[in-house]
């Protein structure tokens, strides 16, 4: 049983992270003979992962007809961001006052590291790198149950973000709202820190709407 959930997980890993990062990109056929073959497993859990994935919102089942890769669907991408956003500012307070030098420093390291992948143009590390910077914030206030949240359901939202890195790359102006956190996390100031949370936020929406007329095929 354990060998079997665990190949159902990792099988749903795979074409999951496929799909996010935009290797299998919106409107491709992922019916379950054609995943079978790709991914090299059987048809049993291929045929879960599709379930998990429908739920999620990343795939479409039409019956007897095709399964498909999901569009990206503006109006869940803004439900998505919204939910982020929300939850985001409400744990800056709890963030702030259990915060040490320790996790400052680390979110420092992390800001260094994309820095890096940013002059490689390698934007899914950089992209790794900013949703553990993020990470760490929940984890520092004790909510990591809401970071979770955030990294089931925000599948259409996170694939935009993928998407706009794959064609633009990395852009300095998230760095640098990754220092002014940082900056404002040493002096304590959780309205500061606060304010360029909802700004970094914000700044995805602008690009969203712009890339919906540049690619449509993907919206």
């Amino acid at each position: 049983m354990n060998n079997t959930n665990s190949l159902n997980d990792v099988t749903y890993n795979q074409i999951r992270e496929d799909i996010m990062n935009m290797t299998l990109e919106p409107g491709t056929d992922v019916s379950v003979p054609k995943l079978s073959e790709r991914y090299g497993v059987s048809r049993t859990p291929v045929r879960e992962a599709v379930v998990r994935l429908q739920q999620s919102g990343l795939v479409e089942i039409y019956p007897k007809r095709k399964t498909v890769v999901s569009k990206i669907d503006l109006q869940r991408v803004r439900e998505e961001w919204f939910i982020r956003t929300s939850l985001e500012t409400a744990v800056v307070d709890e963030f702030i006052l259990r915060c040490s030098e320790l996790v400052a420093d680390t979110m420092q390291e992390l800001i260094n590291k994309q820095k890096r992948y940013m002059d490689k143009r390698n934007f899914f590390e950089f992209y790794c790198k900013d949703n553990r910077f993020h990470q760490l914030i929940f984890e520092t206030a004790g909510e990591e149950l809401s970071w979770l949240t955030i990294e089931e359901v925000a599948s259409h939202y996170n694939r935009v973000r993928l998407l706009y890195g794959k064609m633009h790359g990395a852009e300095q102006s998230h760095i640098d709202h990754h220092i002014k956190m940082v900056a404002a996390i040493r002096k304590r100031d959780a309205g500061a820190m606060r304010s360029i949370v909802a700004e970094h936020s914000n700044s995805l929406l602008e690009q969203v709407r712009s890339m919906a007329k540049q690619y449509p095929q993907f919206f």
